[in-house]
């Protein structure tokens, strides 16, 4: 008897199961629950998505034409999710703390009646935010389970620079390579764009990095890849976007945090829609005008404030101190 072989995408990762044609859905489902070792899921299938339901589970799967689908696989849903906020550009309460904007969330378009929803989740202000964001959207890419943590991330970082000298000169990181690696693996060194850019070759991934306060995306791997993730970059601080079928979901290991290229578009413009809902929010910080305090002279009693990017720059060099901290006195400098 001919075999089907269906793809699934689940927040562990993507894997494939083989059925009988004349399998049916519950078999599927039976099937999947036990690659995945979970037992209470929902099926997700065409476009815009649709919740394979009870009352199909006794059907077979070709005559559902299940066989040539891509599945998606979320947490079983209790509760219809509440409509999205429709997105607005004038923000008429009270703008909450730039650190607090888990209340923002983007309906994505073409999905009425089975919605889903961009939002954020907010990373740690630990100096590894970059990684941490990153790291979510590498979910079964590696053999971590929630994706490497960032010592691991930083540790590949020095390993590509010191591998490839002709790519990372003195020039390029406007330091010694050397002097540059023993910085990074500082656990209190920001990561940016040549971290971004090693992390996406590496792990094959195209990683679109969106700017709160200038609304600008850079794609980082553009055209060489054939899955995508969204990072949000507000100033001082990265961010990551994810896609959820509950608005009110805390459980990050459903988020979906990757997405096909050739489809996701959508995705794109409707993060988009979601970091000006957060400009207006005040969820950005302006380097150029930002005073900054240098918590590593801090911490031996002194104290050292930079304003500007510039300024934050030429004090790392100088003294190879990368924590710092937004003050609101703009006042001391």
């Amino acid at each position: 008897m001919p075999f089907a072989k269906i793809r699934f995408k689940a927040p562990s990762g993507q894997g494939v199961v083989e059925l009988e044609d004349d399998a049916t859905a519950r078999q599927l489902t039976d099937a999947i629950k036990t690659k995945i070792d979970s037992t209470d899921i929902t099926i997700k299938y065409g476009w815009p998505l649709k919740t394979l339901g009870s009352d199909q589970l006794d059907a077979t799967i070709l005559s559902l034409n299940l066989q040539r689908e891509n599945l998606t696989i979320v947490p079983a849903e209790s509760r219809v999710p509440s409509p999205a906020p429709t997105p607005t550009n004038k923000v008429t309460e009270k703008a909450p703390s730039r650190r607090n904007p888990e209340d923002v969330n983007v309906q994505i378009p073409g999905k009425p009646g089975d919605p889903s929803f961009l939002i954020l989740r907010v990373m740690p202000d630990d100096n590894s935010c970059l990684f941490r964001a990153v790291s979510g959207a590498l979910l079964g890419r590696t053999d971590d389970p929630e994706g490497p943590p960032p010592n691991k991330l930083r540790e590949m970082v020095v390993q590509q620079i010191m591998l490839n000298p002709e790519t990372w000169t003195e020039v390029v990181l406007d330091r010694k390579p050397a002097d540059y690696c023993r910085t990074m693996l500082k656990p209190d060194t920001w990561g940016g764009e040549i971290e971004i850019a090693i992390i996406s070759e590496v792990y094959g991934i195209e990683i679109c990095v969106i700017d709160v306060k200038g609304g600008a995306v850079i794609k980082y791997g553009e055209g060489s890849y054939d899955q995508r993730c969204v990072i949000v970059w507000s100033g001082i601080h990265y961010d990551r976007i994810v896609e959820v079928m509950d608005i009110n979901q805390a459980e990050t290991s459903f988020d979906i945090s990757s997405w096909d290229v050739a489809s996701s578009d959508h995705i794109l413009e409707s993060s988009k829609v979601l970091c000006q809902q957060l400009k207006d929010r005040g969820y950005f910080v302006d380097l150029n005008d930002a005073v900054l305090r240098c918590n590593d002279c801090y911490d031996i009693g002194k104290e050292v404030y930079v304003q500007g990017l510039r300024a934050r720059i030429d004090h790392s060099k100088e003294t190879e101190h990368q924590n710092f901290e937004e003050v609101e006195d703009r006042n001391r400098t």
